[in-house]
């Protein structure tokens, strides 16, 4: 058995949903997605997302988000989160869990889970790492700025889906508005090429192998921008490299 298996069926602006299995477990990172993609995507690979386990909530931005009551029309699975990203799902509130902040839970049989926080502008944005069978998977997207706290989640990880949003000269050399460009560079807001491959470059010496670039601004970015950025920093290093589209129905087998 693969350690991990991963569909991304979005990333960006338009809407995000990851399908991560592990341990046999069939997990999906936040529902942004309408359901006839995610259903499309999952099913080109033979999943089903009524054979859903767990779904977990990054935070409640609507790209995040907005599908999460009409996909919860399909998934029986309980949803995991900080409190403050269940408003958009009204009619589940028997399977909403809490979860508290760097306390590792083992949700499933042998797959434990630790939410930890990043800096982003929504009340409060988690990142997650996940664990089984001694293989490590984290997932961090909209994310301000890194910090030692949120290395020690994900350091030592065997694989990371990691934010590179945007390219620092189409940025602000583009059409955005001062305001937008001013959140956007914050540390509130979301990490650049440059931020995301100094961190595969650190992740690199703790260990981690394989790189899923995520959450790419359609505007500001290129996908072989990303690439490039992070190649540089990666060299002749053994590495696995995925860089993820808007929508995909891509199977990654880690």
């Amino acid at each position: 058995m693969s350690d991990a298996c991963i569909i991304p069926i979005g990333s960006g602006s338009t809407g995000n949903c990851f399908y991560i299995e592990m341990g046999g477990h069939p997990l999906l990172i936040d529902l942004g997605m309408g359901y006839r993609k995610v259903n499309a995507a999952l099913g080109k690979h033979g999943r089903h997302i009524e054979d859903i386990e767990a779904v977990f909530l990054t935070h409640g931005h609507g790209d995040h988000v907005r599908a999460a009551e009409a996909l919860c029309n399909h998934i029986s699975a309980p949803v995991y989160s900080d409190a403050s990203s269940f408003y958009p799902i009204r009619k589940t509130d028997n399977r909403k869990v809490s979860l508290e902040t760097d306390k590792e839970y083992e949700i499933l049989e042998g797959l434990k889970v630790t939410m930890f926080t990043v800096p982003h502008d929504y009340v409060k944005t988690c990142g997650f790492s996940f664990c089984t069978d001694g293989y490590r998977l984290s997932y961090l997207t909209d994310c301000g700025a890194l910090s030692d706290y949120i290395f020690e989640h994900i350091c030592g990880s065997d694989a990371v889906i990691i934010e590179a949003n945007h390219d620092l000269d189409m940025l602000k050399e583009g059409p955005y508005p001062f305001f937008l460009k001013k959140r956007i560079l914050s540390i509130h807001g979301h990490l650049s090429n440059e931020d995301c491959a100094k961190c595969v470059d650190r992740l690199y010496e703790s260990g981690t192998r394989s790189f899923i670039l995520a959450h790419l601004s359609r505007q500001n970015n290129t996908p072989e921008a990303a690439r490039k950025t992070v190649e540089v920093v990666l060299g002749d290093r053994e590495h696995f490299l995925y860089v993820c589209p808007d929508e995909g129905d891509d199977l990654l087998i880690l």
